[in-house]
């Protein structure tokens, strides 16, 4: 059975303004919602966010119930949501209705909740499942987390959940863990409000990965048919995809139509390099390149965040525990305004109570 948890109300939230106080009253807002929906930017008062020491979070008896109650979205607000799900969603073999990448672009295409460069990156920080389609719940809970004016209070339950999303959507390997890249393009959506130049951006990066990032590396022989090729080091958190593009970058071939084998397994672009090397406790791997399309030499790469660097700082990785460690202790900052969508999805016709939510007494 779950702990009970301690219900004292730590933070008082505004839905319309999405203000909060915590009992000390420090204050924090962003602005509201302008008409049509749209996030209106604070450039004098950034978003910030409240934390309290004494607040008892129980993460491991985390109540859904709760999160709705402090995201102060209500039964109705959820109601008209569903049927917006339902204009859109189909059926899979199991007969639940849900959302699959097409229809959820096209849903977005109607209510104009993010841009197409993120559209893909919503879906699948939304898809808890990995299958490729949102369920209801799934797509209740991701617009719940990505609501504009949904509150960051970091160790409570909408913290704890946005931080989840937040990981997720920066996650593109779905590794499970930040590579450098995905840590550097988080950094620098955290620091958009300000002109920030490209050299700070990786100072920062560097600065952060120092900081959080773990390694775990082995060095990787290449061969191919006719022997070997070159050698390099790499994550042991790296999927094919990345490691392809390691390849790549250094051959000046093309990533598309390269094939890999790891003794006689074949390394596909969605396998994690530990799940081989770390099985068999080896600190060098001899991969072999069956195919790649030599006909396309040279072939130039857009360069990227970690091709600047050369240091182990390239080759770390980031776990959820020490990201949400970092967003609790306030070492890292501005997280607030990540996995957002640009406008309002949740309307109501009335003020109604927040679904199952308990009774609150003393000033919430």
């Amino acid at each position: 059975p779950a702990r009970p948890l301690d219900r004292t109300p730590r933070a008082r939230v505004s839905a319309g303004t999405a203000t909060m106080s915590d009992e000390k009253g420090a204050r924090c807002s962003s602005e509201p919602p302008a008409a049509d929906g749209k996030m209106q930017p604070s450039e004098s008062r950034p978003l910030k966010v409240v934390i309290d020491p004494s607040w008892s979070f129980d993460k491991e008896h985390c109540d859904p119930a709760e999160f709705f109650w402090e995201a102060k979205i209500g039964e109705e607000a959820i109601f008209i949501l569903q049927g917006r799900f339902e204009k859109y969603c189909s059926r899979d073999e199991t007969n639940e209705r849900c959302l699959t990448l097409t229809e959820w672009m096209r849903f977005n295409d109607h209510y104009r909740l993010c841009g197409t460069d993120r559209v893909e990156h919503f879906f699948r920080a939304m898809d808890r499942s990995g299958q490729g389609r949102l369920s209801w719940q799934d797509f209740l809970v991701g617009c719940s987390a990505a609501n504009p004016v949904t509150p960051h209070i970091l160790n409570s339950f909408t913290g704890y959940l946005r931080a989840q999303y937040i990981f997720e959507f920066y996650n593109v390997s779905r590794s499970g863990s930040l590579e450098f890249e995905e840590l550097a393009r988080l950094l620098v959506d955290t620091r958009k409000q300000g002109e920030v130049d490209q050299e700070d951006n990786l100072v920062f990066a560097k600065k952060v990965a120092q900081e959080l990032g773990e390694v775990s590396v082995v060095t990787v022989r290449l061969n191919n048919l006719f022997g070997p090729v070159c050698d390099f080091r790499a994550s042991t958190k790296w999927t094919g995809v990345r490691v392809r593009r390691e390849i790549a970058a250094k051959l000046q071939v093309p990533t598309e139509g390269m094939e890999l084998l790891i003794g006689e397994r074949v390394f596909e672009e969605a396998d994690i390099l530990e799940q081989i090397v770390v099985a068999e406790d080896l600190p060098t791997v001899d991969m072999t390149m069956v195919r790649t399309n030599w006909d396309q030499w040279p072939c130039n790469h857009e360069e990227t965040f970690s091709d600047k660097i050369e240091g182990l700082e390239r080759l770390t990785h980031v776990t959820f525990p020490r990201f949400y460690e970092a967003l609790t202790s306030e070492r890292l900052r501005g997280t607030s305004r990540l996995f957002r969508f640009q406008r309002q999805i949740f309307q109501t016709r009335s003020r109604t109570p927040a679904v199952g939510a308990p009774a609150r007494t003393g000033g919430a």
